[in-house]
């Protein structure tokens, strides 16, 4: 899937995930309320990235990385090492 955003080295770019609109039980949160997400979707990696590659969903640590906006879509640009795990589904 290409962007126009190529990572370099160990970098991984992220889709980031918009936190749930929605408790389980159906009541709405209020953006206050609503927790900080730290999960994307790897779009890209670089050539030095291990273990992960694009269309992984993974945990990240919060407050790692650049924040982008790339044509009305949030991006993160993390090193690989900040990433913490994968998502089974």
């Amino acid at each position: 899937m290409g962007i126009g955003i190529e990572p370099m080295g160990e970098m991984v770019l992220l889709q980031m995930e918009a936190a749930p609109e929605k408790t389980h039980s159906g009541l709405l949160l209020p953006e206050e309320a609503r927790e900080k997400m730290t999960v994307g979707l790897v779009v890209a990696v670089g050539s030095d990235a291990e273990n992960v590659k694009a269309g992984d969903r993974v945990i990240y640590r919060q407050y790692s990385g650049t924040k982008i906006e790339w044509l009305g879509v949030e991006y993160l640009l993390i090193k690989s090492e900040d990433l913490q795990a994968k998502v089974n589904e």
